[in-house]
Formats: C-alpha cells, structure tokens, sequence
C-alpha cells in the first residue's frame, strides 16, 4: 500500500470534501469539475475499498445538495463512470505513481485526458440509451452533440490533474517509504 504522510482516514475526508465541495463550488460552469481527479487521487492513495467508497461518497453528498439525487436515470452512467475510473486507477496506479518528476506529471496529466475520454463516452452513451430511439444516426447525433462538452472536459481535466492532482498527491506521498525505492530499483536491475 502507498504510504502517506498523514493518516489514511483523514486522507480519505480531505479527497472526500476536495470533490464534493469541488463540484458544488463549481457547479455553474459544467464539465469543470474536482470529482475526477478526487477520485483518481482516492484510488492512487488509499485502500480499493476505501477509495470505492469515497467515491460513490462523492457523489451522493454533492447530488443531495444539488438535489438530481433520485431525479434522473442518468446517475446510473454518471456513478458507474467514476466507479470506472476508480477501478482503472487502482489496477493501473503501480504504473502511474512517481515520485516529483516532471514524467509522474505528465502520467497524471495523461491519465486525466483518458478517464475524461473513458468517462464523457460511457454518460454519453447513457445519455443515447435513456433519452433516444436506439438507432446508429441517434448514436452518432449525441457523440457529435456531446463534443463541446467533452473538449470542455477534457481541458478541465487537463488543468486539475496537473494544478492540483499532481500537487496534492506529492504532498500526501510519504516519498520517505523505502519499499518504494526498493521496488524500483529491483525491477530496474532485473
């Protein structure tokens, strides 16, 4: 497990409260959001099951405030899209953890863009099955409808895996863990 420089439950309630008060600060400007790279940093840092749970945390929390809890089907794609992110994070985070580098910046950068990609391509396809006859034009019509939003996404996660996913994580990480530097340097030398 990562090691972290502060205990793993208050871990858990700073990336709980970056991301729901995050999405409810946010709110008015759509698609730009801290959910993700909460979720992504929940994953990267502690336990699968701890990191499930302050993710579906997440978005019950802000959803209650914002009152779409029980308002539309839609929650459906939206929860499973970041239990997606999440399940991807934790099975790929031995591959993206770093220590302060810029390469460990640009993984994280990277892997914004591809879980906004992986996650506006599941809620879109919601969106065709929830809302449309379920034809390949109507398929097409809500990808292409989809774009702005998904470019707006896409440079929101851009800015917040690097301006503040990447900071966040370094400043948690205990770099002082020497498992850590042992592990690489073991599979280094191999």
């Amino acid at each position: 497990m990562t090691k972290l420089r502060i205990p793993v439950l208050p871990t858990a309630i700073l990336l709980f409260l970056m991301g729901s008060v995050g999405r409810i600060a946010l709110h008015d400007y759509h698609n730009f959001e801290t959910v993700m790279v909460s979720v992504f940093l929940a994953s990267m840092l502690l336990p699968i099951y701890l990191s499930f749970i302050v993710t579906i945390s997440i978005m019950i929390a802000s959803d209650l405030y914002l009152g779409y809890f029980n308002s539309s089907k839609i929650l459906l794609f939206t929860y499973s899209g970041f239990m997606l992110v999440s399940f991807i994070t934790a099975k790929y985070k031995k591959a993206i953890e770093g220590k302060f580098s810029s390469g460990t910046m640009y993984k994280f950068t990277s892997s914004g863009i591809i879980f906004a990609l992986v996650y506006d391509t599941w809620t879109n396809f919601g969106v065709f099955w929830l809302s449309y006859t379920h034809t390949i034009d109507n398929l097409i019509l809500v990808y292409v409808l989809g774009i702005p939003f998904m470019i707006y996404h896409l440079l929101s996660s851009i800015v917040t895996f690097s301006l503040i996913g990447f900071p966040v994580y370094c400043s948690l990480r205990d770099y002082n863990d020497s498992s850590y530097f042992t592990e690489k340097e073991t599979k280094l030398e191999a």
